[in-house]
């Protein structure tokens, strides 16, 4: 199983960054390092777009409703003219129709007829898919070999992170298709897949060896990888009663094409993700360290050096809300510093208790400088997170929660006070 990596500190890390420095004077350099953290924010919370191409009746919607387990987009000859299909996750199934310069309206349920009625510029289908949750499918309209429909497919190409090119087992790779491929931009194609369609057809099964011979001399610079594929054929394994025949569903390819196609979107995502971490830690950190004049160090790995590393993050300020935070987590610096076998489940119980109080206690606002109204919002955010954290186990938990109270302790030291002196209402 792929597993994708996790983006949620970065992520909050990032929304820090944008938040802190919000109301900060204009600079050249500082409205170039909020674009970039707005960029990898944005690309760290959406799902990776895996876009579906290739010529007409190359089998490319069919591939894309078998990896979005639902057999919504129209495959074969048919009347129903679509433009670009975007499938994401959505908790209830709605159809969303999109132009680039109005507003969209939706339909509930999958409406793909109706949807098409109002001429959009993109539908998008929302689905309750597990997998969707990591990656969204973008189906392209199909091109023609000697019109200029490839020009679109180009145009939306753009907008995708990872693409699976579709060409027909029966004549694999024609040079039309190498002179389109050949016009997406090097990063693009080096992150994609060449799927060899109708696989399972007995007139190209019986040439496919030699097909993926050839195909494989010819994918460098051009994709990662060739994978044949027989679409419906994993259709109907997926679709066997009660059970997926798993079998024949790894034997026609489906199985091989799936992880092929999770593996390219974790690549796409890890090199996201190091990208942001790069950005945050040579230059959104550093910015903001000298910004508040604090040089909060990484939690490290014993209790002892993590408990050190939080009770100092922040140096002495006359904040009464700070000081209460302060005081609320007492107990927990003192179960760290005295204890090397802390139950993890009570410990985040207790985090979350304090969170959850300061949470409620900062929801007036009365406490906090306006200029700070997001960091309610934060302690928010941090609850649901050290409620996740109690499903989790080993040791991680709970240094990840360590985190999550030195993040907080951070944000409150920009809260300010807007009293004299505020009076105590959560603490040990």
């Amino acid at each position: 199983m792929i597993e994708f990596p996790g983006t949620e500190q970065e992520v909050r890390q990032l929304e820090r960054f944008l938040n802190a420095t919000e109301k900060q004077p204009s600079t050249p350099e500082l409205d170039d390092m909020r674009t970039r953290a707005l960029a990898h924010a944005e690309r760290l919370s959406n799902a990776v777009s895996i876009g579906f191409a290739g010529e007409f009746g190359a089998g490319k919607s069919s591939l894309a409703n078998m990896l979005a387990g639902a057999d919504i987009l129209p495959t074969g000859p048919q009347h129903l003219k679509l433009p670009l299909v975007i499938v994401a996750y959505a908790d209830t199934p709605e159809t969303t129709v999109g132009w680039w310069d109005k507003e969209p309206k939706v339909y509930s349920g999958i409406a793909l007829e109706k949807a098409a009625a109002d001429n959009p510029d993109f539908i998008s289908v929302g689905l309750n898919t597990p997998a969707l949750r990591e990656i969204s499918l973008f189906d392209l309209p199909g091109t023609g070999a000697l019109d200029e429909t490839y020009k679109p497919t180009l145009d939306l190409l753009k907008f995708v992170d990872c693409a699976i090119w579709c060409t027909n087992g029966a004549n694999a790779w024609r040079e039309t298709e190498r002179h389109l491929w050949a016009q997406v931009p090097e990063e693009l194609r080096a992150n994609s897949l060449l799927a060899v369609t109708h696989a399972d057809l007995p007139h190209v099964s019986d040439a496919l060896d030699r097909v993926l011979s050839r195909l494989e001399k010819e994918k460098a610079g051009m994709f990662r990888s060739v994978v044949p594929i027989g679409t419906p054929v994993a259709v109907r394994a997926m679709a066997k009663e009660p059970e997926p025949d798993f079998a024949l569903w790894e034997t026609c390819g489906g199985q091989n094409l799936a992880e092929q196609v999770l593996a390219a979107a974790s690549d796409r995502r890890q090199s996201d993700l190091d990208a942001a971490r790069k950005d945050l830690s040579e230059h959104f950190m550093p910015y903001l360290d000298e910004l508040t004049g604090d040089k909060t160090e990484e939690p490290e790995s014993d209790n002892r050096s993590i408990q050190s590393s939080l009770g100092s993050a922040l140096p002495p300020l006359n904040n009464p809300i700070l000081e209460d935070w302060l005081a609320a987590i007492a107990s927990i610096y003192e179960d760290l510093r005295d204890s090397s076998d802390i139950e993890p489940a009570a410990f985040l119980q207790s985090c979350q208790e304090i969170v959850e109080d300061f949470a409620e206690r900062l929801e007036s606002g009365a406490e906090i400088d306006p200029e700070a109204d997001w960091i309610p919002g934060e302690f928010e955010k941090a609850t649901d997170l050290l409620l996740l954290l109690q499903f989790e186990s080993g040791d991680a938990p709970l240094k990840d929660a360590i985190g999550i109270l030195a993040q907080l302790s951070d944000n409150l030291a920009w809260a300010g006070s807007t009293v004299e002196s505020a009076q105590t209402k959560t603490g040990t």
